[in-house]
């Protein structure tokens, strides 16, 4: 079970509450294989409804996953009286106008990473949540790591001292689908695609203190074709004057890397994600996945040496994270990972995408009306803000 307990919103309890929570998915991608497999996982739930405009597409998702229902449009879907919450798994600047639809039809939300591309966007996420007291659950599941969570409750009980500085970076060669290399698909690159994750993990590590100011620098190193950016680096100061290092690229070469760090006046802790459980396997052929690890742990990908998870779910914090949305959904509480954080972490960004722009440290709160995409802070610096 997961360390992190939910926080108590004063929220109305779900009619739901002593039945299977029912839910319905809009997208087909390979997330969306990772949440289906994360409440087979946890049980008590179940995926009864699937939208998708490609019925092609859908129906390659569906064929190793009884779902009873498919919809070509997702507001038809919506409309469906059994469907309790609906999960967001589609590109970026999908998210917040599905969100908004789906909170407006009375659903709780799980909406994937970043929570929305536009702060019009996010706040009336909230404010719809709120009116009609529904959960938001924003997917940010490094939060739910157990070796992160076990390296937070040991800097929590005081044994590192006064925390002064974490980091977290985060890095592989290059995302999967075409639409993260584009502006109008995902709102910018790298920092909208990782680095939200390092944002996130960050300020939940130091207790979610308010950041005062953020100093950063974009680039395209690897992946100079790209409409967006492949490498960032942000540097975070919380209102006490402890700091917050993020690295996140899409420039490295020879596979992926996911560590955290924490400084503190009387220790430090080092965490690695993807130093696997003391199992180091070779084969020039790979090997067969394990249930609810067909993502990442096993089959043909798998070739030369690697260090595959027991778990690779459970490692990864998706099952945990689910876990704790279905759970607020039945009590009414606000996920450890809600929607006031998705919002912070955008309000972060696009303060460090007008910072790589303007070469200058942005002060917080830092909420420019009217930017339709993140990162054209950063392409086309505004001076004026």
């Amino acid at each position: 079970m997961t360390e992190n307990t939910a926080k108590k919103s004063g929220g109305k309890k779900s009619a739901a509450a002593g039945r299977n929570i029912k839910i319905g998915f809009i997208g087909s991608g390979w997330i969306s294989t990772v949440h289906y497999d994360s409440f087979k996982a946890i049980g008590n739930c179940e995926v009864v409804a699937q939208a998708d405009i490609d019925p092609e597409r859908s129906k390659a998702f569906r064929k190793d996953r009884p779902i009873p229902k498919y919809y070509k449009n997702y507001k038809t879907m919506l409309k469906n009286p059994d469907i309790d919450v609906v999960t967001v798994s589609v590109p970026n600047f999908m998210h917040g106008p599905f969100a908004i639809e789906a909170l407006k039809a009375g659903k709780h939300v799980i909406v994937e990473k970043p929570l929305c591309v536009r702060l019009e966007e996010s706040e009336e996420i909230a404010h719809l949540a709120k009116k009609n007291g529904l959960v938001v659950g924003y997917a940010e599941e490094l939060c739910y790591i157990p070796k992160f969570e076990r390296m937070k409750q040991i800097a929590d009980s005081g044994a590192l001292g006064d925390v002064y500085m974490v980091k977290q970076c985060e890095k592989h060669g290059g995302p999967y689908s075409p639409w993260f290399w584009t502006r109008d698909g995902a709102g910018g690159g790298i920092l909208m695609d990782m680095g939200c994750h390092a944002i996130e993990f960050c300020r939940w590590f130091m207790g979610k203190k308010k950041v005062r100011s953020v100093m950063a620098h974009c680039a395209k190193f690897l992946h100079t074709w790209a409409e967006v950016e492949d490498h960032v680096i942000v540097t975070m100061e919380f209102e006490d004057g402890s700091l917050a290092h993020v690295e996140s690229s899409w420039a490295l070469q020879g596979g992926m890397s996911s560590t955290a760090e924490a400084y503190g006046t009387k220790g430090v802790a080092y965490g690695d994600l993807l130093s696997g459980m003391g199992l180091k396997v070779f084969t020039p052929d790979g090997y067969p996945p394990m249930d609810f690890n067909r993502a990442q742990s096993g089959g043909p990908d798998a070739r030369g040496w690697t260090t595959p998870d027991y778990e690779w779910l459970w490692n990864n914090g998706y099952p945990q994270e689910m876990a704790d949305f279905i759970n607020c959904i039945r009590t009414g509480s606000t996920p450890v990972e809600s929607a006031s954080d998705g919002d912070a972490v955008l309000e972060i960004m696009l303060a460090a995408y007008h910072s790589a722009g303007t070469g200058r440290r942005v002060e917080l709160p830092f909420r420019p009306a009217g930017v339709e995409r993140p990162v054209d802070l950063w392409l086309n610096p505004r001076h004026d803000i």
